[in-house]
């Protein structure tokens, strides 16, 4: 089976397996430095990689490091002073798929291992959150979001292609968006779904114990006392003069008072 794995730098990164012949190894950035790779990819634009790495208290000179990185390396545009970088296919990859969904140099790797007919795709590292105590706590970047969606596309992308997707368990690809959460709406329910259907029984329950109900408002005739007033009510001698929304209460004096317009 043509097999290609994609390894980032996320605490799955541990479960890499040994290099195997035969068996490609995709990377982003500097993990040329912990892995054997086939292929590494650095996306970003040039300039601002540079300056991102030199920025550093110990400055890094990123182009020395993608020279020494014993592989090609697929950038947006060929690197000057990089022999060993190769331009991406955007092109290529564009025509095939025509959603151009590309949130991270991941997705790129994504596209290129279907483009070339890979029959099988693992992922390592290519968590996108961070996890205090795996299975519990899960904290995400906010642009991490967006990674993760776009992973989970090109997973699906592949997947539809008939190729074999695997992730690790700490991976956040196709996986819920709390750990230990069940994936199969309508056969299985979640404790975080219990709870919101919980809570929106209750809200429900609130708003019809809080109901309002329509009443008739009648005015007093001027000089006529109250007394007189909801005597003439009470027989139907007067006439509404309109009629107000009011919460229900329980005593029924409260009631018939709220409706009578005094003033």
């Amino acid at each position: 089976m043509k097999t290609v794995r994609l390894v980032a730098l996320g605490p799955s990164a541990t479960e890499v397996p040994r290099f195997e012949e035969g068996v490609e190894v995709f990377g982003i950035q500097y993990t040329w430095q912990h892995f054997k790779l086939t292929r590494a990819f650095v996306m970003d634009d040039p300039k601002w990689i540079i300056a991102k790495n030199h920025s550093y208290t110990n400055p890094l000179d990123v182009e020395k490091d993608m020279r020494e990185a014993g592989c090609p390396i697929y950038t947006s545009q060929k690197w000057e002073n990089v022999p060993n970088t190769v331009e991406y296919p955007i092109e290529e990859i564009k025509k095939e798929f025509p959603v151009h969904y590309f949130m991270n140099s991941m997705a790129y790797m994504f596209a290129l291992a279907i483009h070339e007919g890979f029959e099988r795709i693992e992922t390592y590292g290519i968590d996108l959150r961070y996890i205090s105590e795996l299975g519990k706590e899960m904290k995400y970047h906010t642009n991490w979001l967006d990674e993760t969606h776009c992973g989970a596309f090109w997973a699906g992308v592949a997947i539809g292609r008939g190729i074999e997707v695997v992730t690790p368990k700490r991976s956040s690809l196709m996986k819920p968006v709390s750990p230990g959460e069940t994936s199969i709406y309508g056969y299985e329910i979640s404790p975080t779904i219990e709870k919101q259907r919980a809570e929106i029984l209750a809200s429900r329950k609130k708003a019809v114990e809080t109901k309002t109900e329509e009443v008739m408002v009648f005015r007093p005739p001027k000089g006529m006392d109250q007394k007189e007033f909801l005597k003439q009510v009470s027989v139907g001698a007067l006439k509404p003069v309109g009629t107000a929304k009011i919460k229900p209460v329980e005593d029924e004096n409260k009631t018939q008072n709220k409706t009578l317009d005094t003033k």
